[in-house]
């Protein structure tokens, strides 16, 4: 096997999981009862379950860190079974815990799978579940959109609703009369965007259990009543960071934060205990405040108007000429302007005589967002030394975003002081808990149960041309069809750029007989779906499909990643944070990429039975002198730069494949 292993990379780093931890009495911590129930929990899961050494090793050191008040860090590879691991613990300390995802998606999973499964063996564990108000339909804006025949439907910015959403929002109307949780997220299909903003309000739009007339049957205050009585709460890592801007009075007080999907935190909480302001969001308020404040809105709302235009100009010239961080001498006019505007909205407002509950919550619906928006202007005139104001795109819109430069310091003072830290994590860098302000957590690594050397490859095609190199494109593309046609489909195809993913889609597309799936033509939901029912579809994607993404068996045999995953030239944070490192490169750029890397490969071996090739069409990672430094964070997958060899791995999954089928 032609491989790019030399001696000098070392071997991938594997702890022994036998190796345990030494604990005496005095520690407080019933080992061998918490390895006991842990094992009575896999017993009992569908095949008798399996004991993993791997799993009962993190399990104990979560044990350990729990009773003795110390942090800890662990990386678990996939299949060791983390999230048993540390609720098996949780369920056995004194204190309430907070499991907080990344995802909803493991939310969910932990909620309707992992955890009933403890709980099912620790009699009287309270296990809890809280999401984000907006997440839960509101009794009073269903009542008030209504389904009978006068139902107006209406958006925010008063046109009616499209017919499509109508008919959604009529579906979670007769889904409101048999629900117990309220979650939107239970619907059994995908809502539109715009029916559940018809159905569910914001924080700032809620008038409070005392002044609702639906107060006592408020799906969103009962699901806190639980999570107050609870002995573990599962959220996900963006209420948690909503949690720590609000003055941490969103969550029930706690002793323990475990902190799954680690690897995602910094970014979530840079974003969360900052702020995002831009046009549109001005346009919103304008809208809200001219309905609230008919059949005379005051001057105010259509100046208002007037100036997010303005400012959405002044921005789109900023972010075009490349000034990204910092704002210029129009938008921060504009800004100012509109803060004065919105300062006497919420005048107006409060002025407004409003009767009964229905008309006290039509002016909450504009009161609050008024409100809330003008305090983020506020902020903008307030950047701290951690904090960096800049412009970034999404979509068609220019946000001016402030986010904490590094949010390290700012857990320190004010989280790990009174909560212990378990962080979590497939990927999880050296460098992730000092970053995440616990720089003296115990750090351990449990390997992943799978036998990646026997069942995978890692390729990186020879003679390539650098991923600069004008030619570079059309290479991709050819390797992409070759490889994608030895597989017959079952390919996941990762880049870094939506707009090289899609032109290298259509060529590929047009060469091969199997079916490719774009990422932008269908929801993420509906391409997962799709995938995973298509044994032979190729799936092309960007962003959020490195990770999360879970297709074992025959529909993904074949991994593609275009490119190493470095950050953009010129993303104003990621320049930030190089400013404060004394080795940018190697402190910032490296574990960044190897965990996004690490994230992508591992989409690949999600069962003991998969079997498949990650293909990195980047010389880089076979030939640059920094390669050792992202090897120990992948799996310990055979390498080879040998085509043939691959196009025969690749034919002969494919035939086993088909002959299953």
């Amino acid at each position: 096997m032609h491989s790019f292993d030399p001696d000098e990379d070392g071997p991938a780093r594997e702890a022994d999981p036998e190796a345990g931890i030494d604990l005496s009495d005095d520690d407080g911590v019933d080992v061998a009862a918490t390895l006991a129930l842990l094992d009575r929990v896999t017993g009992d899961l569908p095949g008798g379950g399996e004991r993993r050494e791997g799993q009962r090793a993190m399990a104990e050191a979560v044990a350990a860190a729990l009773a003795r008040r110390r942090p800890l860090a662990v990386q678990a590879g996939t299949g060791v079974g983390k999230s048993l691991a540390y609720l098996v613990p949780a369920a056995s300390v004194r204190g309430r815990v907070v499991v907080a995802t990344a995802t909803k998606n493991l939310q969910d999973q932990l909620a309707t799978k992992d955890a009933p499964q403890v709980a099912a063996h620790v009699a009287g564990l309270r296990v809890a579940v809280l999401k984000g108000r907006q997440n839960y339909l509101c009794r009073l804006r269903a009542r008030g959109v209504g389904a009978g025949a006068g139902a107006t439907f209406d958006l925010d910015g008063g046109e009616r609703a499209p017919r499509g959403v109508v008919d959604q929002v009529r579906r979670v109307l007769a889904w409101a009369d048999a629900t117990t949780s309220g979650d939107l997220d239970d619907v059994g299909f995908e809502l539109d965007a715009r029916a559940r903003r018809m159905l569910s309000v914001t924080p700032q739009e809620c008038l409070t259990r005392a002044k609702c007339p639906e107060g006592a049957n408020c799906f969103a205050e009962l699901a806190r009543d639980r999570a107050a009585e609870s002995d573990v709460l599962i959220v996900n890592t963006h209420l948690y960071a909503s949690h720590l801007a609000s003055g941490s009075m969103l969550l029930p007080a706690h002793d323990y934060l475990v902190l799954d999907e680690a690897h995602e935190a910094p970014d979530i909480f840079a974003t969360l205990l900052g702020t995002t302001v831009n046009a549109s969001a001005l346009r919103a308020v304008a809208a809200l405040a001219r309905a609230s404040l008919a059949p005379d809105p005051p001057e105010a709302a259509d100046t208002l108007l007037s100036v997010a235009d303005r400012l959405g100009a002044h921005l789109e010239v900023q972010f075009a000429e490349g000034r990204l961080r910092g704002l210029d001498e129009g938008v921060v006019r504009e800004l100012d302007t509109a803060r004065t505007l919105l300062t006497s909205l919420v005048e107006a407002l409060r002025a407004l005589e409003v009767s009964g509950p229905d008309g006290e919550f039509r002016r909450a619906r504009a009161l609050g967002p008024t409100t809330h928006l003008a305090g983020d202007l506020a902020r903008l005139t307030q950047v701290g030394e951690d904090e960096l104001v800049f412009l970034s795109r999404r979509e068609r819109e220019i946000d001016v975003e402030l986010s904490l430069i590094e949010v390290g310091p700012r857990l320190a003072s004010e989280l790990w002081g009174a909560v212990t830290g378990v962080l979590t994590s497939a990927t999880l860098a050296p460098t992730l808990p000092a970053r995440l302000g616990l720089a003296g957590a115990r750090r351990i690594e449990v390997a992943s149960p799978f036998d990646y050397r026997g069942h995978a490859l890692l390729y990186v095609p020879a003679d390539f041309p650098g991923r600069n190199e004008p030619s570079a494109e059309a290479a991709i593309v050819d390797e992409l069809v070759a490889l994608i046609t030895a597989a017959g489909g079952r390919t996941l195809a990762l880049f870094t750029n939506r707009a090289v993913m899609n032109r290298v889609a259509e060529a590929v597309a047009s060469r091969l007989a199997t079916e490719v799936l774009v990422q932008g033509t269908l929801s993420r939901a509906r391409l997962i779906e799709e995938f995973r029912a298509s044994p032979e579809a190729s799936l092309f994607a960007v962003t959020s499909f490195w990770q999360g993404v879970d297709v074992p068996g025959h529909s993904l045999s074949l991994v593609t990643i275009d490119r190493l995953p470095f950050s953009v030239p010129g993303d104003p944070l990621a320049e930030a944070r190089r400013e404060r490192s004394a080795n940018p490169f190697n402190e910032v750029d490296l574990p960044r990429v190897a965990m996004l890397l690490a994230q992508g490969v591992g989409r690949l071996i999600r069962t003991r039975e998969d079997r498949g090739v990650v293909a990195v069409l980047d010389t880089r990672l076979a030939e640059a002198n920094y390669r050792g430094r992202i090897f120990p964070q992948l799996p310990p997958m055979r390498r080879t730069r040998d085509r043939a060899e691959v196009l025969e791995f690749l034919s002969d999954l494919r035939a086993s494949a088909e002959a299953d089928d």
